[in-house]
């Protein structure tokens, strides 16, 4: 059976995602974040050979998982996890409510991801490692966990083959 197209959907998120953090956000380090983690979530899907439906899919939730940070700042003072992913479930509950491009599943499924994108457990039950490992990477590339903290966090919380190639390449490999 052949699956409709993303594409469009993806990306009209893109830009309001994009819009969302000029209007909200320290917008150039958010919009840089999300980019990284979307493109990141790309390679690493298609690595693990996700259908383009599959990779549209968790592209979207990439683009999406970062949403709360803004409302959770305003809320709680900060965008701790907890904060934001409880926020950003939310905003993406809101968000598609009246997507008529996704069915009723994906959308619950998206509001998870989003909602539990900083959970190991979660990303291995809802099949979200693409995302997961991502955002570990961006987010020790931008200094939210020390680089002495590589190996244990690879050893830790990296799922995927093509994950594990692409985290030891850029933080293990030794001169």
């Amino acid at each position: 059976m052949e699956m409709h197209t993303l594409t469009p959907i993806k990306n009209a998120l893109e830009q309001k995602v994009t819009e969302y953090y000029i209007n909200n956000a320290p917008a150039i380090e958010q919009i840089l974040h999300t980019q990284s983690v979307a493109a990141y979530t790309r390679l690493i899907a298609y690595g693990e050979g996700c259908d383009q439906h599959q990779t549209d899919l968790i592209e979207i939730a990439a683009w999406l998982h970062d949403i709360g940070c803004p409302n959770a700042r305003k809320l709680y003072g900060n965008s701790l996890p907890a904060h934001q992913e409880s926020e950003g479930k939310k905003l993406v509950e809101e968000w598609l409510k009246n997507e008529t491009g996704l069915t009723a599943e994906e959308k619950v499924w998206l509001a998870d991801v989003v909602g539990t994108h900083h959970q190991y457990p979660s990303a291995v039950k809802l099949h979200f490692s693409p995302l997961f490992e991502a955002d570990l990477i961006v987010n020790l590339v931008e200094g939210y966990y020390k680089m002495d903290k590589a190996q244990h966090l690879f050893d830790t919380m990296m799922i995927t083959p093509t994950g594990k190639k692409l985290y030891a390449a850029l933080f293990l490999t030794k001169e």
